[in-house]
């Protein structure tokens, strides 16, 4: 039988409709609730990132939108709500950002506690889709 945690990266590993749809029974999950998500942070360059953010806002995710650039998002905000308390973001995005996330919480006691590489088309980079929570809160 599979456990929590391979249930959960099979339905984020496959194409956007699967993991929308394990979104949401993922989220009936006592772990993973997206309305406690601080941000779902997408990338408005692909497609199937605007389509997760969609779909998770509609679950109660706030989300915020980048264009392959975290700076403003980290200067102008998530900074800011780190120092005062490490709260929990996820995304879909390419590898850049996500490197950006991940090294910048290690200073806050975040960790990615979930990572999910989803295969490009010809062309394309692949997107990853993450959380980032404090380290205690492993899935």
């Amino acid at each position: 039988m599979a456990s929590r945690r391979e249930f959960i990266q099979a339905g984020f590993a496959t194409t956007v409709l699967p993991m929308v749809v394990s979104a949401r029974e993922v989220s009936r999950q006592p772990l993973f609730q997206v309305q406690s998500f601080y941000k779902v942070v997408f990338d408005q360059r692909f497609p199937a990132s605007v389509a997760f953010a969609r779909e998770l806002n509609q679950l109660g995710a706030p989300i915020h939108a980048i264009d392959g650039d975290i700076t403003d998002l980290w200067f102008h905000e998530l900074h800011a709500v780190w120092k005062k308390q490490p709260v929990g973001i996820a995304g879909m995005t390419a590898h850049g950002p996500l490197f950006c996330l991940e090294r910048l919480g290690w200073d806050y006691g975040m960790r990615v506690v979930f990572r999910a590489e989803h295969p490009a088309d010809i062309d394309a980079e692949p997107l990853y889709s993450w959380i980032i929570a404090p380290k205690q809160e492993q899935l």
